[in-house]
């Protein structure tokens, strides 16, 4: 932050200030360090204490110019540090720094390139979901709201190394990037993808050609807002009521369904059971769209009964979320 690149100015200026004090009066007085460090504290502070060593014209005109330097310096300092008082920029900074230690303590996380609309939309569901993640940004307004909203948030530009490190890009499990820019994104993925081998990359095409350039740089998915937008606009005008009925499936009154992946564990209630064995819409009311398996990580749409779940599974199923917890805790009580 900027705040923080300000004290940061101040404390090497102040250590800068000494050491040329300190090496100039050794030099410039033949005396020795402390009285060297003596001569420089009391010049700078303008305090008027006897002086130490033998002054000729050079000292003197050395001892003007540490004056004017550090009163320059402290001049600086003293409205800088009444600013940031005066404006809560010491709390900023003292939150700044714990919202640094949460991201170090991250794990498994995400991480979103990027605050215009379309991550403001994916921002949204990751709160609503209680996801762990952090937003990158090099915009300051949104950069302040985020932290007032106690949202992880790294400054900077997702295209630059530092910045990702920042985020714990090595310990990150996936990353969106959705810059305005192609070459933005473009280069995000490349380098996301040269710190983590393993991160699960999604970006977003501006153009058509877009797509395949974010792929063979690291992407592993890419989607275009605006191609998703016209084709929903497009089949709202052709077919009104599959697309209302695909609304409405995953909104019923106040009863909100989603869509949920469920993987199968090794000693849990799906281990080794086929689909008609396992009972799921009976026990928990969900219904089982698809499959992935593990073994060719092909999708089984509309399952068989008799398809018998293998570790690593993921079952596609569409219900409330306390429908999915009970499937994810079936036979826990058995243990």
């Amino acid at each position: 932050m900027e705040e923080k690149r300000k004290l940061k100015f101040i404390f090497y200026a102040f250590i800068l200030l000494l050491v040329i004090g300190v090496v100039g009066y050794m030099k410039l007085l033949e005396v020795d360090f402390v009285d060297a460090l003596y001569m420089t504290v009391i010049t700078i502070s303008t305090v008027g204490f006897t002086e130490v060593g033998t002054t000729s014209n050079q000292s003197e005109i050395f001892s003007v110019f540490m004056i004017f330097l550090g009163v320059g310096i402290v001049g600086y300092a003293f409205t800088t540090i009444v600013a940031m008082f005066v404006e809560g920029k010491f709390a900023d900074l003292w939150k700044g720094n714990k919202m640094e230690r949460k991201i170090s303590a991250l794990n498994d996380h995400y991480i979103i390139c990027g605050s215009g609309e379309l991550a403001e939309v994916i921002i949204k569901k990751f709160i609503d979901e209680n996801l762990n993640f952090v937003v990158i940004t090099d915009k300051r307004e949104d950069l302040d709201d985020y932290s007032h909203h106690n949202i992880l948030v790294v400054e900077g530009h997702s295209t630059e190394e530092e910045v990702l490190e920042k985020a714990e890009i090595t310990k990150a499990k996936g990353l969106i990037s959705t810059l305005d820019s192609e070459v933005d994104n473009i280069v995000t993925v490349l380098t996301a993808r040269n710190l983590n081998k393993k991160i699960y990359i999604i970006a977003n095409s501006i153009t058509k050609s877009g797509s395949k350039k974010l792929l063979k740089v690291g992407a592993n998915k890419t989607l275009s807002a605006v191609e998703i937008s016209g084709k929903r606009m497009a089949s709202l005008m052709i077919k009104p009521n599959i697309i209302s009925f695909l609304d409405v499936v995953t909104r019923i009154g106040d009863v909100e369904l989603d869509l949920e992946e469920v993987i199968v564990k090794k000693d849990s209630y799906l281990e080794n059971k086929n689909l008609l064995q396992a009972q799921i819409p009976k026990k928990t009311g969900l219904i089982v769209l698809a499959i992935k398996k593990i073994e060719d990580e092909t999708m089984v749409f509309n399952p068989p009964v008799d398809y018998t779940f293998k570790i690593g599974d993921v079952l596609i199923v569409l219900g409330r979320e306390e429908q999915v917890d009970k499937l994810r805790h079936l036979g826990d009580e058995i243990k």
